[in-house]
């Protein structure tokens, strides 16, 4: 008897074990082909599906429309809808992106702001941005246009997760499980895409803050200094000044040194000789940057006219004198190279010898001087061997 009970319990239990996913939609598709072909669809017994077959519709493919209809009717509008949500909000985003790109959108301020005082102050805004050189229309509009792209790229993936879901919602299908599962192996690919997902959020910043973007003169670290050729949401490529490309991670990007965004300025530091007159090299130094200045091809890459901040450092030999000029970004180095050429040769025209070119150097008199002789009885280390033991 005893036996009998506890075959009888195990087997009790082996039935009211709960059946796997699979086994559940097997018979759920089972339960519905049993159920659509146990409908009435006969000619001229006032139903649709009789209706259908009256209009010379085959009666299983009416009695299919009958019972699956509805959720292909719905899966259908569900579609629809997702298209046009996903449709409307891309237009939103680049509309608002090219907006904004264009300048015509300026956060914080209202529209009222921009019909009345709002223009002049625009207006302002825009010759001081033209004459510091700034380039903020072309940065303005890269920006706005990559993250129009990202959000139009999240808006595309949040819809389409919301229409998968609600689609197989009606076919039956239980998202519990699916659910669950596709939980974990969230929790197990965030686990493991931590550097990716840095290296994400840390890219929508660089672009969102406008840090720096492509063409500007950038150091990112000890070694990775250079040229920016593209900035993407994962990686900066950069190619340096002897033709090395860098690839540096968003997420790595600890620290920016911009040398380009919106102006540079070239530095001189000029030696000359500490007896030279340094107000007379100040006066030679001022009329070259007058002169470069007026110069119609250079002009255009200056923002300023080159001034002579005074001396920077004296030491014994030679005094440092400081020139400075607020040029347009990337453009320090050329200027550079041009002031020093015309400083070079208006020195020769005046006479300014370089510091180790000053004949009153004392380091030049200390050569011609005459080595001293030692002492007699002072004249170095004894050669030979010593009498003394």
């Amino acid at each position: 008897m005893i036996a009998a009970a506890l075959t009888s319990v195990l087997a009790a239990s082996a039935s009211a074990a709960p059946s796997s996913p699979v086994q559940e939609l097997t018979n759920d598709v089972t339960r519905s082909t049993e159920a659509a072909s146990t409908l009435a669809c006969s000619p001229g017994d006032g139903t649709w599906c009789g209706l259908m077959v009256n209009a010379g519709v085959n009666e299983t493919f009416a009695k299919f429309l009958m019972y699956y209809g509805s959720p292909l009717l719905k899966i259908a509008l569900i579609l629809v809808a997702g298209l046009i949500v996903r449709n409307v909000a891309h237009s939103a985003i680049e509309a608002l992106a090219e907006r904004i790109a264009s300048g015509e959108a300026q956060p914080g301020r209202s529209r009222w702001w921009r019909a009345g005082r709002g223009r002049e102050t625009r207006a302002s805004e825009a010759s001081t941005a033209s004459t510091d050189g700034t380039l903020a229309w072309e940065r303005r509009s890269q920006r706005a246009r990559t993250l129009g792209s990202v959000l139009r790229s999240l808006t595309t993936a949040v819809v389409m997760t919301v229409v998968a879901l609600l689609v197989i919602g009606q076919l039956g299908i239980p998202l519990a499980p699916l659910l669950a599962g596709v939980s974990v192996v969230g929790v197990a690919v965030g686990f493991g895409a931590q550097t990716l997902v840095k290296d994400f959020l840390a890219g929508i910043f660089i672009i969102a803050e406008d840090q720096f973007g492509v063409g500007d003169s950038v150091n990112l670290s000890a070694d990775a200094q250079g040229t920016v050729e593209a900035v993407s949401l994962r990686v900066t490529r950069l190619r340096g000044v002897d033709g090395t490309v860098w690839y540096v991670r968003n997420g790595d990007v600890l620290r920016v040194g911009n040398r380009s965004q919106g102006w540079s300025r070239a530095v001189l530091d000029i030696d000359v000789p500490y007896s030279a007159d340094a107000a007379r090299v100040a006066e030679v130094l001022d009329e070259v940057g007058e002169q470069f200045h007026a110069d119609e091809d250079w002009r255009r890459h200056l923002l300023e006219e080159p001034q002579v901040w005074g001396i920077e450092a004296l030491s014994m030999d030679k005094v440092v004198v400081r020139l400075a000029v607020r040029t347009a970004p990337l453009q320090q180095w050329s200027v550079s190279r041009e002031l020093r050429a015309r400083i070079k040769a208006r020195f020769d025209a005046e006479g300014i010898g370089h510091s180790i070119d000053d004949p009153a150097d004392p380091a030049d008199d200390a050569d011609d001087a005459p080595a001293p002789s030692l002492p007699p009885g002072n004249q170095g280390p004894p050669t030979g061997p010593s009498s003394h033991r």
